[in-house]
C-alpha cells in the first residue's frame, strides 16, 4: 500500500518524501541514489520510516561537523547540543562515535587547547586545571594525557614564572606564595618554579 510519493526539491538540490497524510521530509540525493529511488515514485511506510531515520543520520552528522566548524567540544557537551536539537539519542550517540573515529571531535585536543590557553591567560596549577577540565565534561582518560603532556618541569617552570609576575602586577600587596597555592599550584610545582628563578626574579 502506498504510503508517500518522492518528488523533486529544487531549492536544496536534492527530493522530498511526500506522505500521503503528514509532513514532508528532505531526502538528499545521496540517499536518493543509495536506495536507487525514482522521482513520482511511491512507496510504503516501512521504506519511508527507515529513509527518515536515514535522514535523520544525515543532518545529524552535518549539524554536528558545523559545530565542531565553530569550535572545538568535548562529545560530552556536543551529545547535549545535538539531542536539544532534537534528534534521538541513539542516532546521535552514533554520530558522536563517528565523529571521534575519523578525528573530527576529541576530548585530548579539546584539553590540550583549553589548558595552553588559560595557561597564556592566567597560569594556573595542574590540580585546578584538572578540575575544570572535568567541569567541562572532559573524558578522564583524555584530561589526563593532556595535563602529562603539558605539565612537564620546564613548562610548570613557565607556569610559575607567569603566575609570579601576575601575582606582582595585580596583587602586590599579597604574598606570592599563598597566591600561587590558591591558584592550585602544588607544593611540588611552586618549589620546581621558584627554583629555576633568579634572585632578581623573586624580589
Amino acid at each position: 500500500m502506498s504510503y508517500a510519493r518522492i518528488a523533486r526539491e529544487p531549492d536544496k538540490g536534492g527530493y522530498q518524501l511526500l506522505p500521503h497524510e503528514g509532513s514532508p521530509f528532505f531526502i538528499s540525493s545521496k540517499l536518493f541514489r543509495s536506495y536507487n529511488l525514482s522521482v513520482d515514485q511511491e512507496i510504503d511506510e516501512e521504506l519511508a520510516s527507515e529513509l527518515f531515520r536515514e535522514s535523520q543520520k544525515e543532518r545529524c552528522y552535518a549539524q554536528g561537523l558545523s559545530y565542531l566548524a565553530r569550535s572545538e567540544h568535548t562529545a560530552f557537551h556536543l551529545i547535549q547540543k545535538l539531542i536539544r536539537k532534537g534528534y534521538p539519542k541513539e542516532i546521535v550517540d552514533d554520530t558522536v562515535a563517528l565523529l571521534i573515529e575519523e578525528g573530527s571531535l576529541s576530548d585530548l585536543r579539546y584539553a590540550r587547547l583549553f589548558i595552553e590557553r588559560r595557561q597564556r591567560k592566567t597560569p594556573e596549577g595542574r590540580l585546578r586545571l584538572a578540575q575544570r577540565l572535568a567541569q567541562r565534561g572532559v573524558e578522564k582518560g583524555a584530561a589526563e594525557r593532556a595535563l602529562n603532556e603539558l605539565f612537564t618541569e620546564e613548562r610548570i617552570a613557565t607556569y610559575v614564572a607567569d603566575a609570579v609576575s601576575r601575582a606582582r602586577t595585580k596583587h602586590p600587596d599579597k604574598e606570592v606564595r599563598d597566591l600561587l597555592c590558591f591558584w592550585g599550584f602544588s607544593s611540588y610545582e611552586i618549589r620546581t618554579g621558584l627554583e629555576t628563578m633568579s634572585e632578581d626574579e623573586l624580589q
